[in-house]
C-alpha cells in the first residue's frame, strides 16, 4: 500500500477547477484591459453619444416631416389667399374709379353756374350812371376734371421739361372741387360815389369776395369827363342754403 502526501496544498484543487473551463488568451487579455476605469468611461461616453445622436436624428426627422406638411398646407393657403387678394384689389380699383367719376360729375355740376352767378351779382350791384366795358377772368383756366396732367405736360413741354424728357415724372391726377376763380371788371361812371356804392354792393354778395380798386382815372368820353375804373375780385363759394336746387323729374311713358 502506497500513500501519497501533497506537500503543496490547494494545487490539486486549483488544477481541478482549471480543468473545467479556460478563457482564450486574447479574451483574457481584453478582460484584463477592461478593468481600466478610463477605458470603461470612454466606452460609456461613446455609447451615450451614439444613443443621443440616434434620439436627435429621430426627433429631427419627425420635426422635418411635420414642417414639410405645414409648408405644403401654407403653400395651398397662400395660393388661395392670393386669388382672394387679387379679387379684392380689382374690386377696390373699380370702387375708386366709380368714386372718382362721381366726384368729377359733382365738380362739373357745382361749377357750371359760377359765371352765371357772378354776372347776375354784378348786374344787381351796378348803380345808375355806371356802365361796364370789360369783364374777364384773370385766374388760370383749370384743366377739365379728369384730364391727365402728365399728358398735358407732354403736350406743352417747358424748357425744364425738355431737359428732362427722358425722365418720366408722374403727378397725381387730382380733382379740385372748387378751383380758384378771379376776374376783373373795367367800367366807367360819372359819379365817384356810384363807384363806392358799386364796390360795397358787390362785396356784400355771397358769390363775390376780395373786391378791390386797382386803377381809377379821369377820361373824356364824348366831350365829358368820366371816371374810368378797374376792379379785381374773386368768386366765393356761397354758404349752404343760398343756392336752392330741385331734382329734375322727367316723365317716362
Amino acid at each position: 500500500m502506497m500513500l501519497e502526501i501533497n506537500l503543496a496544498p490547494g494545487s490539486r484543487k486549483g488544477a481541478r477547477k482549471s480543468a473545467g473551463f479556460a478563457l482564450p488568451s486574447g479574451l483574457a487579455s481584453i478582460g484584463s484591459n477592461i478593468r481600466d476605469p478610463w477605458l470603461l468611461g470612454s466606452a460609456a461616453s461613446v455609447v451615450a453619444a451614439v444613443a443621443v445622436v440616434g434620439i436627435l436624428f429621430t426627433g429631427q426627422s419627425a420635426r422635418a416631416g411635420e414642417l414639410e406638411t405645414r409648408l405644403e398646407s401654407a403653400l395651398r393657403d397662400s395660393t388661395r389667399y392670393a386669388k382672394v387678394l387679387d379679387a379684392r384689389h380689382r374690386l377696390t380699383a373699380e370702387r375708386d374709379s366709380v368714386h372718382r367719376q362721381l366726384q368729377i360729375i359733382r365738380t362739373i355740376d357745382d361749377n357750371r353756374y359760377n359765371w352765371a352767378h357772378i354776372l347776375d351779382e354784378i348786374s344787381r350791384a351796378l348803380p345808375a350812371y355806371t356802365w361796364l366795358t370789360i369783364i374777364e377772368q384773370t385766374s388760370k383756366t383749370p384743366l377739365p376734371p379728369g384730364t391727365d396732367s402728365v399728358a398735358q405736360a407732354a403736350a406743352t413741354p417747358s424748357s425744364a421739361a425738355a431737359k428732362k424728357k427722358d425722365t418720366a415724372v408722374v403727378t397725381p391726377d387730382t380733382v379740385t372741387v372748387h378751383p380758384p376763380l378771379t376776374f376783373r371788371v373795367i367800367g366807367q361812371t360819372v359819379d365817384i360815389q356810384a363807384l363806392t356804392m358799386f364796390m360795397r354792393q358787390l362785396e356784400s354778395s355771397p358769390f363775390v369776395q376780395s373786391v378791390s380798386l386797382t386803377k381809377s382815372e379821369i377820361v373824356i368820353v364824348e366831350g365829358k369827363d368820366v371816371t374810368q375804373f378797374e376792379l379785381t375780385a374773386a368768386y366765393e363759394v356761397p354758404p349752404a342754403g343760398v343756392v336752392q336746387t330741385s331734382p329734375l323729374v322727367v316723365p317716362v311713358r
